[in-house]
């Protein structure tokens, strides 16, 4: 990436995007992770944007990941109800709460400062719960794009892929 990341970043914030594509999940490593790809657009041209969604189909609970890329990860949801996240300590005076065990984000309006000009920071540090209403996939997919001014894709597009082994 040429330029100012920060810039770059915000002006793919700021501007409106839509998901191509049909989802294709695609096994991870040993399979019990599956990963679902994005590229977005912005004004039907292809951005170096993606979004992907990483599940856990045989997990216990419903357990996923939903990210905007920019070569590395710019905004994150994470659901995991056991997942513990500790936000940095210094910033325990501005974010709230500073540890919790909950489904959470990371957006880049909290974690912009461990950017520079010229780099993406190596991880999203800054976490906030997600709101008490988001507690299931569709849920947290269509907040998730409204976050990041992504178009709503047609109700029910993106499904989880199903249980594959028994508890």
């Amino acid at each position: 990436m040429a330029g100012n990341i920060r810039a770059l970043v915000s002006n793919l914030l700021a501007a409106d995007k839509t998901l191509e594509g049909t989802p294709d999940w695609r096994a991870v490593g040993n399979g019990d992770e599956m990963r679902l790809l994005f590229p977005v657009f912005i004004g039907g041209q292809s951005t170096q944007a993606t979004v992907e969604i990483d599940a856990y189909p045989n997990a216990p609970v419903e357990r996923f990941r939903i990210m905007l890329n920019l070569e590395k990860c710019i905004w994150r949801i994470d659901f995991n109800e056991y997942e513990q996240h500790i936000n940095p300590l210094d910033t325990w005076s501005e974010i709230t709460p500073k540890s919790f065990r909950e489904p959470h984000y990371h957006s880049w309006s909290d974690n912009e400062r461990y950017s520079t000009s010229s780099a993406l920071p190596k991880k999203l540090l800054i976490a906030r719960p997600l709101p008490e209403r988001i507690r299931q996939f569709q849920a947290a997919f269509r907040w998730f794009c409204g976050e990041v001014k992504i178009a709503q894709p047609p109700s029910r597009m993106l499904i989880l892929p199903q249980r594959t082994k028994l508890l």
